[in-house]
């Protein structure tokens, strides 16, 4: 059995969605994976580089007092905030949707358009992709205008968007694959539909990163030490939330 930690860095989530969501996470898993999701304190939605970071302190807290507890952990925001942080932290493997859905999209088409939620965040898009060394397969980052916290999974008017915002990008940027640039996005579960109605793949972060956290889990793949080396722990005394301790020798 593998369980996987699905880390939401933010509060917003309804517990009704909360409980969907890890769901439709267990169904998308195969049968000896068991995921989990748990909010970290942070803002109530994550659309600038400033939550970002806020975001990234409370995965961090969370992840700390849970650390035994998982054989993986996925930070299920899209931005990946705390991502490599986490990585020092603990020796499980953490894994970032961002991460583990662009470098498929690279693998699976020679270019790629990200759907991001608004206007505001193509900046902090364009440069999550610059800082994973895959700004020359990025055709374009589009918005779809949508807010996290006004996103419901069963809207078909935001699927519309999508659909037309993608066009836009295969058309005209020359995009071969796409990517939905938000969880909320992922969890709406329409990326066959936008799929065929465009005829290039959507790809669903949700599934690339929780069967990628699956995958590493199983077979003890974890991130490198001399990457992500230890923190000093007696630096972070009563900022994790409880006094810490450097591991014990085995």
């Amino acid at each position: 059995m593998v369980d996987v930690l699905y880390l939401v860095p933010g509060t917003a989530l309804p517990e009704e969605e909360r409980a969907r969501r890890e769901r439709v996470a267990n169904e998308l898993t195969v049968a000896d994976v068991v995921v989990e999701s748990v909010d970290a304190d942070g803002p109530s939605s994550i659309e600038s580089c400033v939550e970002d970071a806020w975001a990234g302190v409370g995965a961090l807290e969370k992840l700390w007092a849970v650390r035994d507890d998982y054989d993986a952990v996925v930070i299920g925001c899209f931005g990946d905030p705390g991502l490599r942080p986490a990585r020092e932290l603990v020796d499980v493997p953490v894994l970032g949707p961002s991460e583990a859905t662009l470098h498929t999209a690279a693998q699976v088409a020679d270019r790629f358009s990200w759907l991001t939620i608004l206007p505001a965040t193509v900046p902090k898009s364009r440069a999550r992709a610059h800082e994973l060394g895959l700004s020359d397969a990025l055709a374009s980052v589009r918005s779809v205008d949508a807010p996290v916290e006004s996103i419901s999974h069963d809207s078909r008017e935001l699927v519309d968007r999508m659909v037309e915002t993608g066009r836009l990008a295969v058309e005209e940027d020359g995009a071969e694959a796409l990517i939905p640039g938000c969880m909320s996005l992922a969890f709406m579960q329409v990326h066959d539909e936008v799929a065929d109605r465009l005829g290039v793949p959507l790809l669903d972060p949700a599934t690339v990163v929780l069967e990628q956290a699956a995958t590493w889990g199983r077979h003890g793949i974890a991130q490198s030490a001399a990457t992500y080396p230890e923190p000093n722990y007696g630096k972070l005394d009563g900022l994790l939330g409880a006094p810490t301790a450097e591991p014990a020798d085995d």
